[in-house]
């Protein structure tokens, strides 16, 4: 940790210091939120957008962190409707995340309560991370107009969008996933839990230790 925050003096200008670090050590206090969208008012009371745009610019440009925006219509392609005033922030690397919210492995191998409320934020980046590094795949989520229901990813493969709904324990229901299929209706419709690989319906569940598979498992299913 001490070599990535080094390498802010190293490689940033000297005004951008102070402002990546606040950035980057306030990533697992946002991604332990209920409502997971990057807001500058948590950085600090006054904080206004412009005056960080260009150090989340420089993260994000570092490979450190992953933006995913937000939409609120499934369109192809994704990117012509993004709100870019909406995002949320991974960070590259789930163990890091382990190591700066100083989670004990112990905790999260043995499924400790105290774990459960920040699980959540834990296990969505992780799926964040395999999809941006080993699929290179750019990363949305999706919000109703009517701020009731989250999609946890949109993801473009072959000229399709496809839901994805990322739950980190045994439980597959999903509220949101049904309500994105009643406006949108798509092909499929995609979760990633604890249990193994079952179809229901037009749903198909991954389980979470495949998701690096999930393109290929995807278009299989279809």
């Amino acid at each position: 940790m001490t070599s990535y925050q080094l390498d802010f003096a190293k490689h940033s200008t000297t005004s951008d210091i102070p402002k990546l670090q606040i950035i980057w050590d306030c990533i697992p206090l946002q991604l332990g939120r209920e409502n997971k969208r990057f807001l500058f008012s948590v950085l600090r009371k006054s904080a206004r957008a412009r005056e960080y745009e260009g150090a989340i610019q420089w993260l994000c440009d570092a490979g450190l962190i992953y933006k995913s925006y937000q939409i609120t219509t499934a369109k192809y392609p994704l990117k012509g409707y993004i709100d870019r005033n909406a995002f949320k922030i991974f960070l590259l690397d789930v163990g890091l995340l382990g190591a700066m919210a100083n989670i004990p492995a112990e905790i999260i191998v043995e499924g400790n309560r105290l774990f459960d409320e920040y699980k959540g934020g834990f296990v969505e980046n992780y799926v964040a991370q395999q999809l941006k590094t080993l699929k290179q795949i750019d990363l949305f989520y999706w919000k109703s107009s009517g701020k009731k229901a989250e999609v946890d990813f949109l993801c473009e493969f072959d000229n399709l969008i496809c839901p994805l709904e990322v739950k980190s324990g045994i439980n597959p229901k999903s509220k949101s996933l049904r309500s994105f299929d009643l406006q949108f209706n798509p092909q499929a419709l995609s979760r990633t839990t604890l249990l193994n690989l079952k179809h229901d319906g037009k749903t198909c569940n991954y389980p979470l230790y495949s998701i690096s598979l999930f393109p290929e498992l995807f278009k299989h299913n279809l």
